[in-house]
């Protein structure tokens, strides 16, 4: 396992010095007028609960509505299929590109109607150029590629192999992401009913749960979001989004919006938000399965999310103003949208106020809501973890998925985790708002070294 370097320790120290610093800053300002003007707790506490309730209220809510199911139409025997390219940047990806490859040669779809773009770093340092070349060398649906240019991402890397990517149907997927034998015939059939389909986003599926506490924490929390969240958009007809992971795009969207953005930390988000703009389609299809490996050790993870959180609220700078406008975004839509993007920043007050409860003992001041009967209203969100985790569960297991034992516990500590993981959101806010740093794409290993790109 590879260690960092003195400079790399005495930078990170010097990082969460700062945050820290800004942290406390921020908190005496959000709640120093406590004592001092009558209500003013209060108020504080009904809106982090109003907050909450939104939050997880509706996350209860769209894990019942997943419960739906919606199928493609089966694909007649003469039909003629398009043809597909799969494209994988990979860097750094020895530990798991084999079983990816290994993966999309088991794609029930026409051999001679697939190829795969393997597109490698130059500047990857273990074996995953000699796997690339070795498999475009041994199957002819193979194809090897190069990147060697400076910079670096998903966005970056994904748009250099697009140029070598000739399907009628274009899929993007991770080094770590393992298709499902039948993901890439169902998410076609998606585009054989709807010509305004210009997207399919599947199901990311978390299948690393043992490597650690915290994969997997990770990974029940991508259960949710995968299957609950994202689904129950796409039921009810609202800001359909799809995750960098994997996404099935018609080669058309390209043409038409573009490469993905380079300079935006979830450049995903931003070409779901492009493609409502234009009032196309975004399926999601939480049977279109991918497996997925989440971050287990503590820097892969917090790179990770601080990245995600930073760029979701990018997206929200940018579309905030935007998408309420677009004549052809419905209505439902654009509030979702607008919901959507909203809580990308809210975490941040949570925890600006989470120190609150503090002044609770001081003689004359009360911090209790607005709200009557809060209490109850604590106490059924302090269950929706639990709840939300198994009734994405039951879904499973009535589709005949599986999870380990470990992740029917994991649900019962899961708040843990989600209140550790806004310490996320206040850092990526202080980069983006307060220090304006520049926006790196960091990807880290399995063994947790962090590598700018």
């Amino acid at each position: 396992m590879e260690v960092k370097t003195v400079e790399e320790t005495s930078l990170s120290l010097r990082r969460i010095s700062t945050y820290a610093l800004i942290t406390g800053v921020l908190v005496t300002g959000v709640l120093l007028p406590i004592p001092y003007v009558e209500g003013y707790g209060s108020l504080l506490n009904t809106i982090l609960l109003l907050g909450l309730v939104g939050l997880v209220g509706r996350t209860v809510v769209s894990a019942v509505i997943a419960f739906s199911r919606s199928d493609p139409p089966s694909i007649p025997e003469d039909t003629e299929l398009p043809s597909v390219s799969v494209v994988i940047p990979a860097y750094n990806e020895e530990p798991v590109l084999g079983e990816t490859i290994e993966a999309c040669k088991r794609v029930d779809y026409p051999e001679e109607k697939l190829e795969v773009v393997l597109c490698y770093e130059a500047s990857s340092t273990d074996r995953t150029a000699a796997i690339a070349n070795a498999a475009a060398k041994e199957d002819s649906r193979f194809k090897a590629v190069v990147r060697d240019e400076p910079g670096g991402g998903k966005a970056k890397a994904t748009n250099y192999a697009l140029q070598y990517a000739t399907g009628d149907i274009i899929a993007s997927i991770d080094a770590d992401h393992k298709f499902k034998p039948n993901a890439i015939r169902r998410a076609v059939a998606w585009f054989l009913e709807d010509e305004d389909t210009w997207c399919v986003k599947g199901r990311c599926y978390g299948d690393n749960p043992t490597d650690s506490v915290l994969a997997l924490h990770a990974t029940v929390e991508r259960h949710i979001a995968e299957k609950a969240d994202l689904f129950a958009r796409e039921v009810v007809d609202g800001f359909t989004i799809f995750g960098g992971g994997q996404a099935f795009f018609r080669a058309e969207v390209f043409d038409e919006l573009g490469e993905f953005d380079e300079e935006i930390l979830v450049e995903d988000i931003d070409m779901s938000s492009k493609i409502h703009q234009i009032g196309k389609e975004l399926k999601m299809d939480p049977h279109v399965i991918t497996y997925e490996e989440n971050p287990a050790t503590l820097d892969a993870w917090w790179n990770q999310r601080k990245r995600w959180a930073r760029g979701w609220m990018q997206v929200a700078v940018r579309y905030l103003p935007l998408l309420p406008q677009e004549a052809a975004v419905s209505t439902r839509k654009k509030v979702d949208a607008v919901y959507t993007f909203v809580y990308a920043i809210v975490p941040v007050l949570f925890v600006l106020v989470f120190p609150m409860p503090l002044f609770q003992g001081l003689q004359g001041v009360t911090t209790a809501s607005f709200i009557p009967g809060g209490w109850a209203i604590w106490s059924a969100i302090s269950v929706a973890p639990v709840v939300v985790s198994y009734l994405v569960f039951m879904q499973d297991w009535l589709d005949g998925e599986t999870h380990h034992w470990r992740e029917y516990l994991a649900a019962f500590t899961l708040w843990f985790y989600l209140i550790f993981q806004t310490v996320v959101f206040i850092a990526a806010f202080i980069d983006e708002f307060i220090l304006d740093r520049e926006s790196i794409y960091v990807t880290t290993s399995r063994s947790g070294q962090s590598q700018p790109r």
